[in-house]
Order: structure tokens, then sequence, then C-alpha cells
């Protein structure tokens, strides 16, 4: 493949073409200097001498020794084999948690805890990890404190040593460089294995094709990956940036429309102005006029002063007529009072008439009413009409009658009083409305001469003017008031458009700097699919090698593999009949997709091998391949498939799980794998 530094160039070369800006291109090429370059692993060679396993699944202390071989366990079902390569798995990345796959379950039913000790070849080294796991309420703890000892005086010697992390463990198997990614450790591992039930989970992976091209140096991605991450944060448009040509568009309708009114309200000031000066100006000529006029200013005076007299005596004449409207009603009252004493003599007369007996004490006859009257009128006696003595008839209302005689004497002495009081003020009202009547002819002379003299028009004209010059001087203020605010609005507004101005000017930089990154992340994609395509070639030599050892079953009849000209590393198998084989169809179950899956798993580290610099890991883990009874077609082509790894891989420990069946045949294993009896 080209050198870095050639791709660098061509890259830069190409966007050179599409026209970009010369600061865009130097910041592209900082893009591709700073993140495009090679990874460096410090471990070659990663393959397991032993593991052991103590209640992890069905296995309670079970230890397998690997000695960096080709190896088989095998045995019957559910003794273990896979939990075996579990265990081995566990040992090195821990159990990951959210992840696409993940490790379920592992702890033997009844324990409270599970522990694994593994024994690693690094390269020409001998490292061992210890990791256990306990139960914690629901879940679990420790799996994330692994001991790493990478000194080890025999397979057993546990260091009594704090913790290590995950990483310490993945930077001394070599594994960070590609873990720092952001590729998930069991992820990574799928590469390297096929698990049952599940084959195709690598090549279900979204992210293999980025995974895949960084283990064979095609390391264009990160670029990418980091222009995407500026143009999402550096560039990233702010609020005031998103909003910024319509909110500009309304600032400056805004500030069109206050100008506008400003300047309105700067020709009304003036034209106001102006009126004002001329007159004041007309009015100080007017006064100065009139104040050369003794004549009118003297009668001015005079009616002033009547005025002030009439004033008082209206005043006077209203008070002078409350009084004698008082008086008036208190005569009424009194002379009500008078008709009240003579109903009350008549009725003390009725009621001496009423006094005599109704009988005649002597013959008891009924006294009439002759008789009551003769006695009320002459004094007479009923009985025998001679005259009554004075004082048996008057005995019992003597006093009465003299305090009756004293108090109306009183009462009438009072209501001459009244009635003096009222004519004298009947004739005080008289008097006020002959002055007033005389003070108002005056007043009228006063007038008649001020309007027979000239300079009345003057005056007139002087007090139209002081009331136009007071409306004027409101109007004004009042225009200078709302030009202030107008002016201030219009301050504001203007630093709002020099604001959003700026806003607009840098969301117009950013979506440049946006538009140019889109393209460099383009051409790079270009290059990236020119790279991938001489990798995929190169797969798909190996593939097609490969299909040679399918004779009998589903792919007896394959005649190549192909793969999609353009993006990841999706292909089909194409057969003769033309029911060509996906390697994105849901078939992760059956026996089309585990051998699609080997077939895929098998070019890629075969090419894998052959990089200077790449994932150390030297192993590959085949679970099951019987899994899913195969037909009797499937099943020697998986057969003789097996027996090949070793020669295939031969860069690589190839590690398989076997059930005892019909369907394998132990010898034949024998003689190409160390077979570990499960």
């Amino acid at each position: 493949m080209p050198k870095r530094d050639d791709i660098i160039e061509s890259i830069i070369t190409e966007l050179q073409g599409e026209d970009l800006e010369p600061d865009d291109i130097e910041e592209c090429r900082r893009l591709l200097k700073e993140n495009y370059r090679d990874l460096e692993f410090p471990v070659n060679n990663v393959t397991l001498r032993r593991i052991r396993a103590q209640n992890f699944r069905n296995l309670d202390d079970r230890t397998v020794r690997f000695d960096d071989q080709n190896t088989v366990l095998y045995g019957p079902n559910d003794q273990g084999k896979t939990a075996m390569l579990e265990a081995a798995r566990f040992n090195l990345f821990g159990r990951q948690q959210k992840q696409r796959i993940t490790l379920t379950d592992p702890i033997q039913d009844g324990k409270e805890s599970l522990e694994t000790t593994g024994n690693w070849s690094v390269d020409t080294n001998h490292y061992l990890v210890h990791r256990m796991m306990n139960r914690e309420g629901p879940g679990y703890s420790g799996d994330d404190r692994p001991k790493l000892n990478t000194e080890p005086s025999s397979e057993d010697d546990i260091p009594f040593q704090a913790p290590n992390t995950q990483q310490d463990v993945s930077e001394a198997f070599g594994i960070w460089p590609v873990e720092s990614r952001d590729f998930g450790r069991y992820n990574i591992f799928s590469l390297f294995c096929l698990m049952a039930p599940d084959y195709k989970a690598f090549l279900r992976w979204q992210n293999k094709g980025d995974f895949i091209d960084l283990l064979f140096g095609i390391s264009l991605a990160a670029p990418i990956n980091e222009s995407k991450k500026r143009r999402n944060k550096v560039y990233e448009l702010t609020e005031d940036e998103e909003t910024a040509p319509e909110d500009l568009a309304t600032a400056q309708s805004r500030e069109t429309e206050l100008q506008e009114r400003v300047e309105e309200l700067q020709v009304s000031k003036e034209e106001t102005e102006t009126t004002l000066a001329d007159r004041r100006s007309e009015l100080r000529s007017i006064n100065e006029t009139l104040d050369q006029d003794n004549e009118l200013e003297r009668l001015e005076s005079e009616k002033r002063r009547l005025q002030r007299q009439i004033d008082k005596l209206e005043s006077e004449k209203r008070e002078t007529r409350g009084n004698l409207r008082d008086t008036r009603l208190r005569i009424e009252r009194y002379e009500e009072m008078e008709m009240g004493e003579e109903l009350h003599s008549t009725a003390q007369d009725l009621q001496q008439m009423m006094s005599v007996p109704n009988r005649c004490p002597i013959c008891t006859n009924s006294v009439d009413d002759d008789q009551r009257r003769r006695l009320m009128n002459d004094g007479d006696c009923p009985l025998c009409r001679k005259e009554m003595p004075a004082d048996r008839i008057e005995e019992g209302t003597e006093q009465d009658v003299r305090e009756s005689i004293i108090e109306q004497e009183q009462m009438e002495e009072k209501l001459d009083e009244l009635q003096s009081r009222e004519r004298e003020l009947e004739g005080e009202l008289q008097l006020v409305e002959s002055r007033i009547e005389d003070h108002q002819n005056q007043l009228d002379t006063v007038e008649a001469q001020m309007a027979d003299n000239d300079v009345k028009q003057l005056a007139d004209r002087r007090d139209e003017l002081e009331t136009e010059i007071s409306e004027l001087e409101r109007e004004a203020t009042s225009i200078r008031v709302e030009m202030n605010a107008r002016q201030d609005e219009l301050q504001d507004v203007r630093e709002r458009v020099d604001e959003l101005e700026g806003a607009y000017e840098s969301r117009n930089e950013k979506a440049q700097k946006q538009q140019a990154l889109k393209t460099f992340e383009r051409v790079v994609r270009r290059h990236i699919e020119e790279e991938r395509t001489d990798l995929k070639n190169a797969l798909q030599d190996e593939m097609n090698d490969l299909l040679s050892y399918f004779e009998y079953g589903r792919f007896a009849d394959a005649r190549s593999v192909e793969f999609q000209p353009r993006g990841g590393y999706d292909f089909s198998v194409v057969v003769e009949d033309g029911d060509n084989v996906p390697s994105d169809r849901h078939n992760e179950y059956s026996n089309e997709g585990k051998i699609v899956a080997l077939l895929f798993h098998t070019a890629v580290l075969k090419q894998l091998a052959e990089q200077s610099s790449t994932l150390p890991i030297r192993m590959f883990i085949f679970d099951s391949p019987f899994f899913d009874i195969p037909d009797t077609g499937n099943a020697p082509d998986i057969g003789n498939f097996l027996l090949a790894l070793p020669e295939e891989l031969s860069e690589y420990q190839v590690i398989l799980t076997v059930t005892d069946s019909a369907l394998s045949d132990r010898d034949e294993l024998g003689d190409v794998y160390e077979v570990k009896d499960f």
C-alpha cells in the first residue's frame, strides 16, 4: 500500500482541485498529519498456554494446558468445553457491560464467586492473569480488578499486590492501541473466535469495516472521525448563529423603521421650535407695545377692581339672602306655634265640658248638652240654674291660664323681633342689589372704554399667543421625549444589528468550514475505498481459494466470492444455481451462516498475518463446529476445513471444541491437533 506521506499529498492535491480556501486546505493537512498514522503495537504474538477455571458455569475446578499448540477439546456435550473457552476470554478481557456481546450468569449455581487463572505467551514471555468475580446483590463485582504478573515464577504464581486495571492488562498484551479507539474488547476478540450459537457475531458488527481498516493500516477513518468532531463541536452553530439570517432581517427592518421615525420627529421638532420662536418673538413685541400704553393698563386695573367689588357684593348678597331665609323660616315656626296655643285653649274648654258629670248627684237624672253649655258659657248650675261662684269654676285652671298668658306674650315678643329683623334684612338686600347694579354699570362703562381702545386688539392677540405658546411648548416636550426614546431604542437595535451581523458572518464562515470538511471527508472516503478495494480483492482471492474445501454441501457449486464494490466488507458467495448467499443474510444460527463466517474469518486472519504491525492476538477459536447438526453434505465439508485450518492459519494457535459424535473423527483430528479429552 502507498506510504503515508504519499497518501496525504495525494489527498491534498485533490482538495486543491475542489477550490478550497488555502486555510481550509491547511486545516485538512493538519487533520491528516495528526490523525492519520499507523498503529504501533508493542507486542507481536499472544497465545494461550494454560487456563484454570473454578466455579465457572458448570466447571468446578478444571485446568487445561494448551502450550501454544493447536488443540481440540473433545468429548460429550455439557462437559464444559465451551465454558473453558469463555473462561479464557473472561480471563483476558473481563466482563463488559452494556455491550453487544456480553457474558451472562458465569458463576456456578450455588457459588458466590468464580476464579480464572490464565497463563499466556506474550512474544517469548510468560504472563499470568488472575481474575475473579463475586456475586453482589443482583449483579457482580471484582471482575474489573485483575492481577497481572509479567514475571511469574510458576503457573500459579498469583502476585500479592494491589489489583491492576483492565487497561494494564490490555497494554501488556498489546491490545490497547485498538481498544483505545473505542472498540469493545469482546467485539475485538470476536474476529478471532466463532462461538456457538451466533457464528456471525463479527459479521453483524456495525463497526467491523472501520475495525478491519485499522488492522490493515487503512487508518484514514481517524481523520474523518476527527473532522466530524470538528464540524459538530468547533464549527457547531450557536443559537444566535442558527437564527442569524431571520433575526438580522428583523433587526434591520426595525432599524429602518426607527430611523425613519426619528427623522420624522426631527422635522416636527424643527418645525415646532421654529413656530415657537416666531410666536415668542411676536409676544415680546406685543408686550413691549402694551407696556407703553398706561390708559389701557389703568382701565384693566379699574376693571379688575370693579370685578373684585362685584364679587364681594355678590358674596354679601348671598349671605344676606341666607339670613333672610332663615329669619322667615323662624317667623313661620312661631306663627304655627301661636295657632297651636289657640287650639290648646279650645281643647281645655272641651275638657272642662267633658268633666261635668253625666248624671245629677241629687236626682240622678241625666245631664244634657244644654245644661253643660250653660255651665261653660254662663256659669249657671245645671241643677238650679243659679250663677256659680267664679272661684268654683276657675279653681282648677287658673294657674294654667296664667302660665299660658305669659308664654303667649313671650312668643309675640319674639315674633315681633323676627319680623323687625326680616324688614332690616330686606332693606340690606335691596341696598346690596343696588350697589351691585351700580358697580356693574361702572364695569360695563370700563369695558366699553377698553373696547373702544385700539390697544385691546393687541391684548387679545397677546392672550391668543400665550395660549398657543403653551400648547407649542407641550408639543415640543412630547416630541423631545418620544425622540429620545426612539433614539435610545435605535442605538440598542444598531448594537443588536452589529452583533447579528457578526453572528451572520460567523455563521457563513462556519458553514464554509463545515462544507470544506465535508469535502475533505468525501475525498478521504474515496481514498479509503481505493485502499479497501485492494484489500477486498486480496480477501476475495483468498476466499475463492478456500472454496475448494467445500465439495459436498451448500457450497459445493460455489463459483466465487464477490465483495460489494463500495462500502464495507459485505460480500456474497456466488452459486451456480443463482441462489447466492449474501454475508448479511440472517442465517447466523445455520450451517450456511457458519460456513460463510468461517470463510471470511479465515481469509481475514491469513491476510492479517502478513501485516508487519497489527493486533498481536495469534489465536483462532472455533466452538462447536458441528453445532446444529449439519446435513450429510455440510458435515464432511466442515470436517475437511477443520483439518486444513492449522495449515491455512499456520501463524495462529487454532483451538476447537468438538463433540464426540458420528460427525467427527477423533483420530483424524489427532493427526493435526493436540486432542484433550473433555
